[in-house]
């Protein structure tokens, strides 16, 4: 079985048709770490400038958490690397 958390990291990230990019770090913004929690990075380049996010490890907190915002493209760039990789 694979392991989600250790999917997200081991990307380089996903990028979409408007240049929004999204990556997964084990540390925050100053390089603290949050032992099994994650950071979602979301950046919008010069439109709106992006976020970061301590967020849970889970698929679904992802899928929330882009969704939410709504990147859509973003959402299903990541589900169908995950889904292709089973």
């Amino acid at each position: 079985m694979k392991d989600w958390r250790k999917f997200l990291l081991s990307c380089k990230g996903w990028q979409d048709e408007k240049g929004n990019t999204v990556v997964f770090s084990d540390r925050g913004l100053i390089g603290e770490p949050n032992g099994d929690e994650l950071w979602l990075f979301l950046d919008e380049g010069l439109r709106c400038g992006g976020m970061h996010r301590h967020i849970d490890p889970k698929k679904e907190a992802v899928k929330e958490a882009l969704l939410g915002v709504g990147k859509t493209e973003l959402w299903e760039a990541i589900e169908r690397d995950w889904n292709e990789e089973e």
